[in-house]
C-alpha cells in the first residue's frame, strides 16, 4: 500500500496557509508554548498532568468541584484516577454552558429525517427539552446511577434522552436501533437497567419498520425494569403494549419551562456504558465517565475533527455506536453545532447524502469505508458538498481505491480525510490525522498527543519502524472507569498482558517516513509461511478488480505453511447465484494470481470464494473473527452485533 499516492493520482493532502490559521490544535499548541505538533507531542508526553489539566481548561469546561489533582495511580495505570476530588456534568457543559455564555439562541442541533424533512433547535430550545425529560424521568422514579437503555435511530429524542440521563445522573446503555430483541435485552439485563427509552418504529427508504411482539415480550424478562418509555417516531398502530410503557410525549408535562438543576457528578461517576462484542463470552459493558469523556471527546472535536463555533458537525452512524456520542457530546462542547441523519445514504436519489450535506450546511462529516465502497457504483460524478471543509472516517483501515474515490470524487483533491482510529475503550482516538499536518493516503500522520502510543514486538518492546502491536504506555483519562460487574476483567483485557502497557489490539505499522497504517485488528492478522500481513493488504489488492465490491482475508489452519490463506470476496448476486461459472471461475483465477503476483507466490490464496454478502457489524465493520471461525467449523462467538445473520449462512456452506 503506497504512502504517497495511488498511481496515477495525487493523494497526499497540504494544508494551506487558511488551514493553518485556523486550525483549533495548532491554537491549543501554542496556547501552552508549542511552536508545532511535534512539540506538542513531546511535551504532552513528558508533563501528562500538565497537558491533560490545559486541555480541560483550553475546552474551559465548567466544574461542579475543582479537582484537587489531575491524576493519581499513575504508576498503575489500571487504577489511574482523574481530576481527583472533582466533579463535572458533562450535560450542562455540552448545552447549558453556552447559554450562560449568551449562546442561548445559536443553534445547536439539526437534523433531517428520512422523508427529507428538516428542523433545528437552539441551545436554549435543546435545553428546555432535556429538562423537560429529566423532569419526567425523575418523576418516573429513575434517579442518580440508575440504568436506562436507548434503543432509538439517529434522531433529536436519541440526543435528548442520552443528555437528561446525564443530567440527572443516570447511566444511559446505547444500544443499536436495528438490534434484536436478544440484544438488546443481553444488555440491559447485564446493565441491571431500571428503564428502557425506545421508539415504536421508525421510517427506512419510505417504509415503517415497527416494533414487533418479540421485544415486547423479551423486555418483560428484565426484571429490574420499572418504565419503558416509548417515543412515537411513526403514526400509532395496533403494536403490542411495551412493559410498564409511559408516553414519551408525556414526560415532564407538568414542569415544562422549570430548569432542571444538573446533578453533581463525581468524576468517578459513570455516564454511559458502551457495549463491544467479541467472537467469545459476553459482550463487555465498557464504563465511561462524565469527566473522562467530556475531555477525551471534546479535545477530539477540537483537535482532530477541527470543530468548534461556527461549524456543522455529523458522522453517519447509528446512536449505538461511539461515534455517535464523541461527535455528539464532542461536537456541542466545542461550541459546535451538531446535524443528524436519520435517512439512508442513497434514497430516494443516488445524492441524498450529499444533498444533506448542503441543506444542513455540514462543515464535517464522518462516514465509514465500508459506507463509501457503497456509494462508488452510484454516484461517479464530481460531487457537490457544499460548504464541507472535512472528512472524517473511522471503523476499519481503508483500502486505496475507496480513499481515492472519496479524495477525488467527493473532496475534490482539497478536503482533508481525517482517518480516526481507537475505540470505546478510550472514548476517542489513538491515532488521528489533523488539519495541520500532511495527510498520506490511508494512514495517519502520527498518534494524538497525550495518548503515550507506541508499536511494539510479541513481547512488548518498543520498534520504531516495522509492523507490531499498537500499545499504549500511559493512561489517559477517557479510558474506562471500569468493565461493568468486572473490574478483574477490565485488567484482563487491556493491562494484563505486558505490565503497565495497555492492549490495544490492532496490528499497525509505521513506514520508513514515519506513517503509521492500521492493519488490522491483530487477532485478524495473517501468518503465512513465516510471514506476517494484515488483511488490509490482501484487501486492496482484492478490491482493485474492478468486479469486487468488497472483501475479507482470513487465515486458516494449514499442515505445511501453518497457516493459508482464504479470500471471501463481495461481487454482484448473479455471480454467486446461478450466473455463468465460467465468469466466476475467471475471477477467482484472476485475484488469486494477482495476489500472488503483488505480495509473492507463498501468499496465493488456498481459496478465493465469491460471496453476494459478508458478516458485518451495524456500524459497517467486516467481521473477520467470525468469517473464520464459521468457515472452519467453529463456534461463532457473540452474534448480537451482527447486521444480518443470514450473512453467515453464505459463509457456512463454503466449508
Amino acid at each position: 500500500m503506497s504512502t504517497t499516492s495511488i498511481p496515477g493520482v495525487e493523494l497526499v493532502w497540504k494544508p494551506g496557509r487558511t488551514d493553518l490559521e485556523r486550525s483549533r490544535i495548532l491554537a491549543f499548541a501554542r496556547h501552552v508554548g508549542c511552536d508545532d505538533l511535534p512539540a506538542l507531542r513531546t511535551w504532552a508526553h513528558e508533563h501528562p498532568d500538565l497537558f491533560w489539566a490545559r486541555v480541560a481548561s483550553w475546552l474551559q469546561l465548567e466544574w461542579q468541584r475543582t479537582p484537587t489533582a489531575v491524576f493519581d495511580q499513575f504508576d498503575t495505570p489500571h487504577e489511574t484516577k482523574w481530576f481527583v476530588g472533582g466533579a463535572l456534568n458533562i450535560a450542562d457543559n455540552a448545552v447549558d454552558r453556552w447559554i450562560r455564555a449568551g449562546r442561548g439562541d445559536d443553534v445547536a442541533l439539526l437534523w433531517e429525517l428520512d422523508d427529507e424533512s428538516q428542523g433545528s433547535w437552539t441551545f436554549s430550545e435543546l435545553s428546555a427539552e432535556v429538562d423537560r425529560v429529566g423532569h419526567g424521568l425523575l418523576a418516573a422514579g429513575i434517579g442518580f446511577g440508575d440504568r436506562v437503555g436507548i434503543q432509538l435511530p439517529m434522531v433529536r429524542e436519541a440526543v435528548v434522552a442520552q443528555l437528561a440521563c446525564a443530567k440527572i445522573g443516570a447511566v444511559s446503555i446505547p444500544v443499536f436501533s436495528g438490534f434484536g430483541a436478544a440484544a438488546v435485552v443481553d444488555r440491559l439485563k447485564i446493565g441491571g437497567a431500571k428503564a428502557h427509552i425506545v421508539a415504536n418504529g421508525f421510517h427506512r427508504r419510505g417504509k415503517e419498520v415497527r416494533v414487533g411482539r418479540d421485544l415486547a415480550d423479551s423486555l418483560a424478562e428484565v426484571d429490574t425494569l420499572t418504565a419503558t418509555v416509548v417515543v412515537p417516531l411513526i403514526c400509532e398502530n395496533d403494536r403490542p403494549a411495551l412493559p410498564n410503557e409511559i408516553s414519551w410525549d408525556g414526560l415532564g408535562r407538568s414542569a415544562v419551562g422549570v430548569a432542571l438543576t444538573p446533578a453533581e457528578c463525581p468524576t468517578d461517576h459513570a455516564l454511559f456504558i458502551a457495549f463491544t462484542s467479541g467472537t467469545t463470552g459476553a459482550p463487555k459493558g465498557i464504563v465511561l465517565g462524565h469527566a473522562g469523556f467530556a475531555v477525551k471527546a471534546g479535545s477530539d472535536a477540537a483537535f482532530s475533527f477541527d470543530v468548534g463555533p461556527g461549524d456543522v458537525a455529523t458522522w453517519i452512524t447509528d446512536p449505538g455506536w461511539i461515534m455517535s456520542p464523541i461527535v455528539v457530546l464532542g461536537g456541542l462542547i466545542t461550541g459546535s453545532s451538531v446535524a443528524l441523519y436519520a435517512g439512508t445514504p442513497d434514497w430516494p436519489h443516488a445524492d441524498r447524502i450529499w444533498s444533506m450535506v448542503r441543506s444542513l450546511g455540514v462543515t464535517m462529516m464522518g462516514i465509514s469505508p465500508t459506507l463509501v465502497r457503497s456509494l462508488m457504483g452510484v454516484d461517479n460524478g464530481l460531487i457537490d458538498v457544499g460548504g464541507l471543509r472535512v472528512l472524517a472516517s473511522s471503523g476499519e483501515a481503508w483500502t486505496p481505491d475507496a480513499y481515492e474515490w472519496l479524495h477525488v470524487q467527493a473532496g475534490r483533491r482539497q478536503i482533508p480525510i481525517i482517518n480516526y482510529s481507537g475505540g470505546t475503550e478510550v472514548s476517542g482516538a489513538i491515532l488521528s490525522n489533523t488539519t495541520a499536518e500532511p495527510i498520506h493516503p490511508c494512514g495517519f500522520a502520527a498518534p494524538l498527543p497525550g495518548m503515550g502510543a507506541d508499536i511494539v514486538d510479541a513481547d512488548g518492546r518498543g520498534i520504531d519502524r516495522g509492523i507490531g502491536e499498537l500499545a499504549l504506555r500511559r493512561p489517559s483519562p477517557g479510558m474506562p472507569l471500569t468493565i461493568w460487574g468486572s473490574h478483574e476483567r477490565y485488567f484482563r483485557t487491556y493491562w494484563d498482558r505486558w505490565p503497565g502497557v495497555w492492549h490495544h489490539g490492532d496490528w499497525v505499522e509505521v513506514d520508513e517516513c514515519g506513517i503509521w497504517f492500521i492493519r488490522g485488528r491483530s487477532d485478524d492478522t495473517l501468518k503465512i509461511a513465516g510471514k506476517r500481513l494484515g488483511p488490509a493488504e490482501v484487501e486492496s489488492i482484492v478490491n482493485a478488480n474492478s468486479r469486487v465490491i468488497e472483501s475479507a482475508a482470513v487465515g486458516v489452519a494449514d499442515d505445511i505453511k501453518g497457516e493459508a490463506l482464504v479470500v471471501f470476496a463481495r461481487v454482484a448476486e448473479g455471480l454467486t447465484s446461478g450466473g455463468d461459472e465460467l465468469v466466476a471461475e475467471e475471477l477467482r483465477r484472476q485475484i488469486s494470481e494477482d495476489i500472488g503476483r503483488q505480495l509473492g507466490k507463498p501468499l496465493t490464496p488456498r481459496s478465493v470464494h465469491l460471496v453476494h454478502v459478508l458478516p458485518k457489524t451495524r456500524s459497517g465493520k467486516i467481521l473477520r473473527r467470525m468469517i473464520k471461525a464459521v468457515y472452519a467449523g467453529d463456534n461463532s462467538g457473540d452474534t448480537s452485533s451482527l447486521d444480518d445473520p443470514a450473512a453467515l449462512d453464505a459463509i457456512r456452506v463454503l466449508q
